[in-house]
């Protein structure tokens, strides 16, 4: 039995290069850059000394220009938001302004949508308190002498610690947060699956459409690669060179030399709909979703359990397997052939080995159309990327427009634009990948 259509109707960005899907599109078609100097940032998170190097981890993509208190309502809610829950909120908001329905939500009985038809499904991954936050509670943890009695832990932080902290950093608070703020009442859920959580996310709304528990679903994903402790703790990409290369330019997905992976963060949401929904409330249609494919195989780092962050590592991070199965299953399940698509919206992210397995997929499959990779002008987002890829897609079919990628060292198998082109083709292909071996195809025309 065939499914009813499913469209996207509105976007909301938050990113390095713009926040609202105008500005962020508008930055992209520029070629404009939000790689830059961590001494730049806003967040109150760490910076480089006086001393240090602007290279390495001091170099990353930013969001420099956000003010929550623009998009989170009550205001107080704010004490319990660290900054991925908080740029997803405004993304959230921003994407049911483009689609119209700022009049209908928060949703009402009375009103044109029903709370229990309004579902809110979100992309997610582990949010790291900034390491100041508990600094008094450890302080409380040395004695006299100096030393450290972890056993005191637990009662300090009793005191010092405010009582709904861990709100804050919870994964699934993103969609929560959201739901409540739009009087969501419908399905609610949260994937914590890396870089293919916001397309998981859309393959989750799919569902609950095509089973006909909900009528419309706020799709979103939020994440970042700057956080001071994530930055700490994780040693899971190459961490960038500068060597000669200008900061703008060192986020290069898909260069056979590129020196590392540039951090960013951001968000990004989406309002999807049937297609019925949609046309009774005469809402214009941005993007249908044609086929969603989520496939798994896993790495070679991940069977070996050798996983490093170096350049080329010999247990290879590229997950070419699963991107490829993804690809034929969309294609496959669309009907569309390979030549048929005008765009891919690549996932590669400036790391040799992952970029390198998407292109081989490509080829594979015989996809050969051009490319526009955002990670060069974003960095990578961890598990916004996802979402924020398959929103560029959405975008570039609304203007018909396929846009330029910031640098053109790349692959000998991938086409990057150096100017705006015209988009004649109505399909899309957006990838999203991991590390492990996840790989997720949308096909948008």
């Amino acid at each position: 039995m065939p499914h009813e259509p499913i469209v996207i109707t509105g976007v909301g960005i938050v990113s390095a290069i713009g926040i609202g899907q105008a500005n962020f599109f508008e930055a992209l078609l520029d070629g404009r850059s939000g790689v830059r100097s961590l001494a730049d940032r806003t967040d109150g998170e760490a910076t480089p000394g006086a001393g240090d190097a602007i290279d390495g981890v001091w170099v990353g993509a930013p969001i420099v220009d956000f003010q929550p208190k623009q998009y989170v309502k009550p205001r107080k809610a704010l004490k319990v938001m660290c900054r991925e829950i908080q740029t997803a909120f405004a993304s959230a908001q921003l994407a049911i302004e483009h689609a119209g329905l700022s009049d209908s939500i928060p949703a009402s009985d009375a009103g044109e949508i029903s709370p229990q038809r309004l579902g809110t499904v979100f992309g997610s991954e582990i949010f790291f308190n900034p390491p100041e936050e508990l600094a008094d509670s450890i302080r409380g943890c040395l004695d006299e002498s100096g030393q450290l009695h972890p056993e005191r832990f637990g009662e300090v932080a009793r005191r010092e610690v405010m009582p709904l902290w861990m709100l804050k950093y919870l994964p699934n608070m993103p969609a929560c947060q959201v739901g409540i703020s739009i009087n969501s009442q419908g399905p609610n859920n949260s994937l914590v699956l890396g870089d293919v959580s916001g397309p998981a996310a859309l393959l989750e709304a799919e569902s609950y459409l095509q089973r006909g528990i909900a009528d419309v679903v706020l799709v979103g994903a939020t994440g970042t690669r700057i956080g001071s402790t994530r930055m700490l703790y994780h040693r899971d990409s190459p961490v960038p060179v500068r060597g000669e290369l200008a900061i703008e330019d060192l986020s290069r997905p898909h260069d056979p030399s590129a020196p590392g992976v540039v951090g960013g963060e951001g968000a990004a949401s989406l309002v999807v709909e049937t297609r019925r929904h949609a046309d009774r409330r005469g809402a214009p249609v941005l993007a249908t979703v044609l086929a969603t494919a989520s496939r798994f195989s896993a790495t070679d780092a991940l069977r070996s359990g050798q996983r490093v962050s170096e350049l080329d590592p010999p247990n290879s991070r590229q997950a070419g397997t699963a991107i490829r199965l993804a690809i034929q299953a969309v294609l496959d399940r669309s009907g569309v052939s390979p030549g048929q698509i005008g765009l891919v919206a690549s996932h590669a992210v400036g790391d040799r080995q992952v970029d390198a397995g998407e292109a081989a997929a490509l080829a594979e499959v015989g996809v050969a159309c051009p490319l526009v990779a955002v990670s060069a002008s974003i960095g990578h987002t961890g598990a916004a990327s996802g979402v924020i890829e398959l929103a560029t897609g959405v975008l570039s079919l609304a203007g018909k427009t396929i846009p330029p990628t910031r640098h053109d060292g790349t692959h000998p198998e991938i086409q990057f634009r150096q100017m705006p082109g015209p988009l004649t083709s109505p399909y899309v292909l957006c990838l999203s990948h991991t590390t492990d071996g996840s790989a997720m195809a949308v096909l948008l025309g």
